[in-house]
């Protein structure tokens, strides 16, 4: 990995312990903050406090680190939810990146045309394509982060032109039409939950090449997924949920990246190159020194991540979630990080911190129209997802999540991740959770990953779990350690999109942080990258100030769901210890305590200053400058 100067002011490099000097956050219980750290020759923090205390008895030979006025230290940033794998391959050279822009306080990129990514059409069009005659008709052109409820549609003039009156009911018409028809085309949905493909792709998965009559492998239904079809039985190009295009993956020439990071992720990280490398350090860049792979979907994609945290100079670390297919199907036990810092022990914290949880999806994706929803809510009719209702869910109820955990669950062993959007999934989540607490106790920790349509109730029934007062079947349920978190960026990228699409008052409930704190739920924020940027200090202001754009010019600007705003030290808390609670990597990590692990991030500027309480402007929160990362108090080369 590249580096270049740290931006604190270091004394001379010797053996033995680090003094940090400077306002410090340390994300403790009582929100101390203090004057200085050390830290030994590990990596392990030793004392915190005033800096005449620590400073008493230290010998000459201890290392000083002085942060410079304005500045503050913090733990490293803690992103708990992410994957990890795809956000490295929509930087990679011969995938097109078709995301609409961000709202203008997040394009970091000022050379990037918006315009032409603002409309589905014109994004499709612009994918640069080489014919069948140089890149073999069997070669497939890839696509990611294809939007259509932020990007508007328009078929009245040029390529689809009088074609069908949505996109999504028919994207294979407008793939070939916009794309190519000599090659297979597949196009990635940024949910990740959604896919679109054209007749050559379907053809390239049919046997023998023959469309009329083929049917998806079983293991698209077994996963949740679907072919969409028509009325007259014919694939329509709309691909929903992973599992749905996981046959034109593997029908990809083995070669390419996004082909390798199911055929053989291991020598995709071997293999590395600069495409990778950036997407790696743009992570540390943002402040980031531990992630959460959220889904690995095989033992390969596992060793795969762990291959890369052991790579020269990998800037952070990383604990894995493993998919329960996955899990049950090669037998894996939950692992934890290879050793840990202790008292007599010469241990440093590895990057690899094992793979201790276990992943399902209840339902898709909001925006994607794939949400289980739960009356009152429904999808709006004349939205964009008009006619969809109350959406999906992965499982046919909330019985069958338990009958597929419960081996799982009855070890004791693992931790559980539970993808669920929409309230009904919520709501069929905390059902499955509560029947399979009261078929065995376990005494780990539960998150419900995004959480993403509030609704009191739910939010009532995750308190009641955790403090022992969940009724199931008519039944108690024991004590269970319920969490959320929340990707934050729906509220900011998509929260005027889901106004459209839910109404005004239930989009206000989006990642509802004040039923969270009303019901005493410990929450974080996170990216689910690639679905949107790892870029934590984005995820503070974005809590605190809950603004939100409308698309695709950002034209309108306004607060969705003001009493869900985070105060300052709450979203901080969310980035940092919370997450490290969620994986049960607390003891190590997450804030600045005796004992824990010396990963901290050294920021411009203290975002406690920008409090609007206090008088700040959080909306700059944002455009605090990150300096320097530290993994086992060594510095990480962040850039200036």
């Amino acid at each position: 990995m590249s580096s270049c100067a740290a931006p604190v002011e270091r004394g001379p490099s010797k053996p033995g312990s680090t003094l940090f000097l400077g306002k410090i956050l340390t994300m403790d219980d009582e929100g101390t903050i203090a004057e200085a750290v050390l830290v030994d020759d590990r990596g392990q923090i030793l004392k915190v406090g005033k800096a005449s205390d620590v400073q008493q008895g230290l010998p000459s030979s201890v290392e000083v680190v002085q942060l410079a006025p304005g500045q503050v230290l913090m733990p490293g940033f803690f992103d708990p939810h992410l994957h990890f794998l795809p956000t490295l391959l929509q930087s990679v050279l011969g995938t097109h990146d078709l995301a609409p822009c961000l709202p203008p306080p997040y394009q970091v990129d000022p050379s990037q045309d918006c315009s032409s990514r603002s409309e589905v059409l014109r994004a499709l069009s612009s994918m640069k394509v080489e014919p069948a005659s140089v890149a073999g008709s069997g070669s497939f052109v890839l696509g990611m982060n294809l939007d259509p409820s932020r990007q508007t549609f328009d078929n009245s003039t040029g390529c689809g032109k009088g074609g069908p009156a949505s996109f999504m009911t028919q994207p294979k018409f407008y793939l070939d039409a916009c794309v190519t028809k000599e090659r297979p085309v597949l196009i990635l949905d940024q949910s990740g939950h959604l896919a679109y493909v054209n007749q050559k792709a379907f053809e390239a998965v049919c046997p023998n090449g023959v469309v009329k009559g083929c049917k998806p492998p079983d293991s698209v239904a077994q996963g949740g997924g679907a072919w969409a079809t028509d009325a007259d039985g014919n694939f329509t190009g709309l691909l929903q949920e992973a599992s749905s295009y996981g046959p034109f993956l593997k029908a990809m020439q083995q070669d390419l990246p996004m082909a390798l990071m199911h055929s053989d992720p291991v020598k995709l990280a071997e293999q590395g190159g600069a495409e990778l490398e950036r997407a790696i350090l743009a992570m540390r860049d943002a402040g980031v020194t531990t992630i959460a792979d959220g889904g690995l979907q095989s033992v390969a994609q596992l060793n795969a991540v762990k291959r890369f945290t052991e790579l020269p100079g990998f800037p952070f670390r990383i604990t894995g979630v493993v998919v329960a297919d996955a899990a049950m199907a090669a037998g894996l036990k939950p692992t934890a990080p290879a050793c840990e810092p202790k008292a007599g022990n010469d241990c440093a914290l590895p990057k690899w911190l094992g793979a201790g949880a276990i992943k399902v999806w209840v339902d898709g994706s909001t925006q994607g129209c794939t949400a289980k929803l739960d009356s009152p809510y429904q999808y709006l009719e004349g939205g964009h997802c008009s006619g969809d209702g109350e959406g999906r869910a992965d499982y046919d109820s909330a019985q069958a999540i338990v009958d597929q955990l419960s081996p799982l669950w009855a070890q004791g062993t693992w931790r559980f991740n539970l993808h669920a959007n929409g309230n009904g999934a919520n709501s069929w989540a905390l059902d499955a959770l509560s029947r399979l607490q009261q078929s065995k106790e376990n005494p780990h920790r539960v998150l419900l990953v995004h959480n993403t349509v509030g609704q009191p109730a739910v939010s009532k029934r995750i308190g009641d779990l955790r403090k022992g007062a969940g009724v199931m079947d008519g039944k108690p349920v024991s004590a269970l350690d319920v969490q959320v978190t929340h990707l934050i960026g729906h509220v900011a990228y998509w929260g005027d999109a889901f106004v459209g699409m839910l109404g005004q008052e239930t989009a206000s409930d989006l990642d509802p942080i004040a039923y969270d704190r009303e019901n005493g739920i410990p929450f974080s924020l996170h990216s689910d990258s690639m679905v949107t940027p790892t870029r934590p200090l984005w995820f503070v202001e974005q809590a605190v100030t809950r603004r939100t754009w409308s698309y695709p010019d950002f034209t309108k600007e306004y607060v969705l769901g003001a009493k869900h705003a985070a105060t300052v030290e709450e979203a901080l808390r969310a980035i940092t210890v919370v997450p490290a609670r969620h994986h049960e990597l607390d003891t190590l990590l997450g804030s600045i305590e005796p004992g824990k692990v010396a990963d901290f991030v050294v920021l411009g500027a203290n975002p406690l200053d920008f409090d609007p309480a206090q008088g700040g402007d959080p909306t700059k929160i944002s455009q605090i400058p990150v300096l320097q990362t530290y993994l086992n108090g060594r510095p990480t080369q962040t850039r200036n």
